[in-house]
């Protein structure tokens, strides 16, 4: 977020401007008021997009069999008739007896699944305006007047999403499973007795049998849809010039403050730079319900000098988040990106110098008004 800022004083003096500068200035301004005004950033939205990961889809469970057991007689030997003179005549035969009938046992197989990733939109394209070098023709004596800034778009950003697709579904499987069964020999008469009949009973064996009443099936269960959200950002104002803002005539002064340093093409704050704004700054704020404070940051000479001003203009709005967090409200703070423009030292593009000479430049300094 490039912010920069023109301050000035309706005191009555006499001061000739450019027609392009006097077509910049403040409407009606009053007399004996100072303004100031700030390049604003974009305005987002947040919208979270609910996306379908897994859907909904059946499994089967496996139902098992059912069996009753009971108790039956088996004749082992019928009754017969028995002659004094001729003894009947028998012959010994198998039969099979089931103490466990079969059934068919059923495997389950489960849906299988493809994943795919699904592109989802989570910033959408947005426009902004970019500082770039200033006019060497502009007649004014501060370089802020003459700064040009580009008009710049950029694309929108997407995420793949992984999504998962059914590529079978549930299905079942059946194996016959063998039953338990016993082999009984009993005999059966050829020709009875041919003369004195004499009665034989009959002699019979107890069985326990297992009898299958239902045999194992599968039942149906749902299983609910599975959903991610997504959050997208949506441009709801875009950012630019915004109205003049008086603050107070004082001149900004210095805070002395050890500087804040950063990781070369890093924006990020160390706890170390957040202990001492707290210290120095967010103490200030609210001792001081009325002060403004500009957050200046720079960047050292290394990489392309547009590259250095937007990552300068990171660093500032770091800190404008930082303290926005802590209950800051945006209006007392204006952050301006000054890339590689205020060097502390001779170490530019001409001269090789090492890492802690351009740590030295890698800092955000600080003026409250």
């Amino acid at each position: 977020m490039k912010t920069s800022y023109i301050i000035f004083a309706m005191l009555g003096t006499s001061v000739v401007f450019s027609q392009e500068y006097l077509e910049n200035q403040p409407e009606n301004p009053e007399p004996g008021k100072c303004y100031v005004k700030c390049v604003t950033p974009d305005e987002y939205r947040e919208e979270t997009i609910k996306v379908e990961s897994v859907p909904r889809h059946e499994v089967l469970e496996v139902v098992p069999a059912v069996y009753k057991t009971g108790t039956y007689d088996i004749v082992l030997k019928p009754s017969s008739k028995r002659y004094v003179n001729v003894p009947a005549v028998y012959k010994t035969i198998t039969d099979t007896v089931w103490l466990k009938e079969p059934y068919n046992k059923i495997s389950v197989n489960n849906p299988r699944f493809e994943v795919n990733e699904k592109e989802v939109e989570v910033l959408a394209e947005s426009e902004s305006w970019v500082a770039g070098k200033n006019d060497p023709d502009c007649p004014s004596i501060n370089p802020d007047d003459c700064r040009i800034f580009h008009y710049r778009k950029y694309p929108a950003v997407y995420r793949s999403v992984p999504v998962r697709k059914i590529l079978s579904p549930a299905s079942i499987q059946k194996t016959r499973i063998k039953g338990n069964y016993k082999l009984i020999k009993r005999k059966v008469e050829v020709s009875p007795a041919t003369t004195k009949t004499v009665t034989i009973p009959a002699v019979t064996q107890t069985v326990s049998q297992k009898v299958l009443v239902s045999d194992e099936t599968t039942r149906t269960k749902t299983v609910p849809a599975e959903f991610v959200n997504i959050t997208k950002k949506i441009l709801v104002k875009k950012g630019g010039m915004s109205a003049w803002r008086v603050v107070p005539c004082t001149i900004p002064k210095r805070v002395g403050v050890v500087p804040i340093y950063y990781a070369s093409g890093s924006a990020a704050l160390t706890p170390e730079s957040k202990r001492l704004i707290d210290k120095h700054i967010w103490s200030i704020l609210k001792e001081d319900s009325t002060s403004i404070v500009e957050i200046g940051s720079h960047t050292d000479s290394q990489g392309d000098v547009n590259s250095n001003l937007r990552l300068s203009e990171r660093r500032a709005k770091a800190v404008v988040d930082y303290l926005g967090s802590k209950g800051v409200s945006s209006k007392r703070l204006i952050a301006v990106g000054y890339g590689e423009s205020n060097l502390l030292n001779d170490c530019d593009d001409s001269k090789k110098c090492s890492d802690s000479e351009h740590r030295e430049n890698r800092r955000t300094e600080f003026k409250v008004f």
